[in-house]
């Protein structure tokens, strides 16, 4: 008769369940799999996929007792890790929707505002389509099987350890290094369509000065609204080298976060 040890037992389970939080941590903020229209079950159903193609090629798991303090914390270490990896990213993909408000006020859609089902926030109607743009050109450019390599890769840098995890200057990193990346490849994506629109400003004040009568409001709306559509289609064919430049950018980040782990 076979015999199997509660050790034994919750070593087979270890092999399966700590990839599966992290990954799922991961799935739970990365791009595209964080989209409020996914459902939460078929989240969980492909982080369990995705958990069950990788462990065996993963290092071992350590044997914790489930129930115990230790994997307590094992299990919010996971959680961690897995969601520092895809915020890292979502991060630097939310410069394309920094940008889209920006220009999206400038042009004078700041009334147009609706509720992006893919951040749940409320934001401009062209920040949510260049938002859309950008994560179909992040799949277009397999940049969600590029997260599944980092993760997978995380359990080598970052191996599941009770004394292994993120650091606090690892999250103040990520969120200094993020934060800037937002505002400054941010204003670099709207550089162009603001550039456009604040001649077409200096222009609309000196045919102001030379005719009082004319209405401003009754030229400058529609004006800015055609100069600023014609700039967004000018940089469009160009937005694929944008994501991918934001995709390697990511990825820098996130291979930082999980260089900078260390002891808690």
């Amino acid at each position: 008769m076979i015999h199997f040890t509660s050790t034994q037992i919750e070593t087979w389970i270890g092999a399966f369940f700590w990839p599966f939080v992290r990954v799922l941590a991961m799935l739970s903020l990365a791009p595209v799999f964080s989209m409020g229209s996914l459902p939460t079950l078929a989240r969980v159903g492909l982080a369990a996929l995705i958990a069950v193609a990788i462990a065996p090629a993963l290092p071992a798991m350590p044997p914790v007792q489930f129930g115990t303090a230790t994997a307590w914390m094992l299990l919010l270490q996971q959680m961690l890790i897995g969601g520092a990896i895809g915020l890292a990213m979502t991060l630097i993909l939310s410069a394309v929707m920094f940008a889209g408000s920006v220009v999206g006020l400038q042009m004078g859609m700041g009334f147009a505002s609706l509720f992006d089902p893919v951040q749940g926030v409320q934001v401009t109607s062209l920040a949510s389509f260049l938002n859309m743009v950008t994560l179909l050109l992040f799949l277009a450019v397999n940049g969600h099987l590029i997260l599944l390599a980092v993760i997978a890769r995380s359990f080598t840098l970052l191996p599941v350890a009770p004394n292994l995890g993120l650091a606090a200057q690892t999250w103040l990193a990520l969120a200094q290094q993020g934060g800037s990346a937002i505002f400054s490849l941010g204003l670099a994506l709207a550089a162009p369509v603001i550039g456009v629109l604040l001649i077409a400003n200096l222009g609309l004040g000196v045919l102001t000065k030379l005719a009082p009568q004319l209405n401003l409001f009754a030229v400058g709306f529609p004006l800015f609204f055609i100069l600023g559509f014609l700039a967004l289609y000018l940089v469009m064919p160009v937005m694929q080298n944008v994501v991918q430049h934001l995709v390697d950018v990511g990825l820098s980040l996130s291979g930082q976060v999980l260089r900078q782990g260390g002891a808690l």
